[in-house]
């Protein structure tokens, strides 16, 4: 039998990247940095880890008319995602994040989203028929909230369940409802999202209550070095993390949200895709780069057959 059929739709960028040696203050020039040049975007990056980890992906993303746009599909292209419904758009440039970030994997990341604002609810009503079809649909916050939203719309009517990544916060627009099947935040979004805030164990718990009283069938926050939190059927249930020396946190989360789709869509029940999602989001931040970070599914099995994750 075929793998069941995840979708994404979500954003590319080319990331710009630089490693200092510490991230400037406001005025501050900081030399000696080391630059590389990625693939990214929240979308194409979750696109990719879903594949990655073993997942069949058909990614709807919106592209431009310079030279990045190619170099996109064909970098899709290779790792087996199915590319058919990549939107073009003339006279625009595909998206860019300029990253920085320091020796303890902190950063700083800022966006010009591009082409990925372009994609209207036309766009999406074109690629109605691949979201019937697909056993989830896998979505961020940086595509425009008209399209997102249309989407959902889609997915709901042919009883898709959806799972949406709430980042980042600041895209807005979207209501967090009983259209979202899976929602997953980390804990700023966390905090934005419900006022609430998310300093302990019990005001995480309380945010994830919140979340959960708008709609979401499953909660997950997420809390870097602190592991996960997942609600679910009015449980919760802490996911320790992977103990891991972080180099760059970029994709960090993208990487856990394409790992936990596939995980689920090969059956495993919630507590085994999270910390499967947990395994591969710590490798990634092990490695620099957003989509360079991302492991393969025979990494992933192998940290969490050394590690004993999922005994």
């Amino acid at each position: 039998m075929p793998a069941k059929l995840l979708t994404v739709i979500g954003s590319t960028n080319i990331d710009m990247i630089c490693q200092l040696s510490h991230l400037p203050s406001v005025g501050e020039t900081v030399v000696g940095g080391k630059f590389m040049q990625t693939f990214g975007g929240k979308g194409a990056n979750q696109a990719v880890a879903a594949a990655r980890a073993g997942g069949r992906v058909t990614f709807i993303t919106c592209l431009g008319d310079d030279a990045y746009a190619p170099l996109c599909a064909a970098n899709f292209a290779s790792d087996g995602i199915d590319c058919s419904r990549l939107i073009r758009r003339e006279n625009m440039s595909t998206g860019v994040a300029l990253i920085m970030f320091d020796q303890q994997g902190r950063n700083y990341l800022a966006i010009a989203s591009g082409a990925n604002h372009a994609i209207t609810t036309t766009d999406i009503d074109a690629c109605a028929e691949t979201i019937r079809a697909s056993a989830m649909l896998l979505m961020q916050n940086e595509i425009t909230p008209a399209a997102a939203i249309y989407a959902m719309s889609i997915a709901e009517k042919a009883s898709v369940p959806v799972m949406f990544n709430y980042a980042p916060v600041s895209g807005g627009g979207i209501p967090v409802n009983n259209k979202i099947h899976c929602l997953i935040v980390n804990e700023t979004e966390a905090a934005q999202l419900t006022g609430h805030d998310v300093g302990t164990k019990a005001e995480i718990a309380a945010a994830a209550k919140a979340l959960a009283e708008m709609g979401p069938a499953v909660v997950i926050i997420t809390l870097g070095g602190q592991g996960s939190l997942l609600r679910y059927e009015n449980q919760d249930t802490h996911v320790p993390p992977c103990a891991v020396k972080a180099v760059d946190t970029t994709a960090a989360g993208d990487t856990y949200c394409g790992a936990l789709a596939t995980a689920r869509l090969e059956g495993m029940d919630w507590q085994q895709a999270v910390k499967f999602a947990s395994a591969a989001s710590a490798i990634s931040v092990t490695r620099m780069g957003a989509q360079p970070s991302i492991p393969q599914r025979n990494e992933i099995d192998e940290f969490i057959r050394s590690s004993g994750m999922l005994k």
